[in-house]
């Protein structure tokens, strides 16, 4: 089994499935991401709709043109924030899933490799990693704050690789992604899915791309997928010498539209 140096790093603990307290066990999945923006978006769509009915409703006879109004206008724009609702669901239940396979595919395996999951969630890409390895391991970072995704909770990423067959290859650890708590250039690849927007403020990206480049050993990879900022993720990754950076708008797999940005750090670096 590969090894990686842990850094001293203040905050960080290793996550073991006899640590977590049986009350959480993990629910199998991956999560909805902004799941409570969702849940938001179908409350108000469906007030719309609602309140689009009651003022026809009672206008009707006395105000005929201001009924047919709000028989229009309510209920059209229901209709859209619900369509917005159901794409937002949809790209994080299938496409995110759908897309970070892909780019975990067109990442060249050895199977000895050290991985780390920035923002780690529920594990999808840890277990999806680990499905490549055969010494190998795939590490996640996160702090699990439940407002980022449903269900957030490291137990669940026990549960997926269990499901995956993958259990023994994956180790979450709790910490903080700007400093990472790992020594010098000890991790071969790098993944993120649909997290780096939301774990550090724009102002400290900048730090954390830097902290990404330490970790990374020369010539490894790295792996995002995010709902946008791809072209701020290329720049950042080019301000910290890294090369191959190439950027795709995946227009058809999310809403809003992802962005899978890749890179290699170069030798000698």
């Amino acid at each position: 089994m590969a090894k990686v140096s842990m850094g001293d790093s203040k905050g960080a603990i290793k996550l073991e499935p006899s640590t977590l307290p049986k009350s959480r066990r993990g629910k199998k999945g991956y999560g909805i991401d902004e799941h409570r923006t969702i849940i938001e978006l179908s409350i108000a769509g469906a007030l719309s709709v609602a309140i689009g009915f009651i003022i026809s409703f009672y206008t009707s006879v006395t105000q005929p043109s201001t009924a047919r109004l709000g028989l229009l206008v309510g209920p059209s724009v229901g209709f859209l924030i619900i369509v917005v609702a159901v794409a937002l669901y949809w790209s994080s239940r299938l496409g995110k899933v759908r897309e970070m396979g892909k780019m975990i595919d067109n990442i060249p395996w050895g199977g000895e490799e050290v991985v780390l999951d920035l923002g780690c969630g529920r594990g999808l890409g840890m277990v999806l990693a680990a499905k490549k390895l055969n010494t190998g391991m795939a590490i996640g970072v996160d702090t699990w704050r439940s407002s980022h995704l449903s269900g957030n909770n490291p137990a669940s990423i026990w549960t997926n690789a269990s499901i995956a067959g993958v259990d023994s290859k994956v180790t979450p650890v709790r910490g903080l992604s700007l400093t990472l708590p790992f020594a010098n250039k000890s991790i071969d690849v790098v993944v993120s899915g649909v997290a780096i927007h939301r774990l550090v403020p724009r102002r400290a990206r900048a730090a954390l791309f830097s902290e990404l480049n330490r970790v990374l050993k020369d010539g490894g990879r790295v792996g995002i997928l995010d709902a946008g900022n791809g072209s701020e993720y290329i720049r950042l990754l080019r301000d910290v010498g890294m090369s191959d950076v190439s950027m795709h708008r995946l227009r058809f797999s999310s809403f809003p539209p992802f962005h899978m940005v890749v890179a290699r750090k170069p030798y000698g670096v």
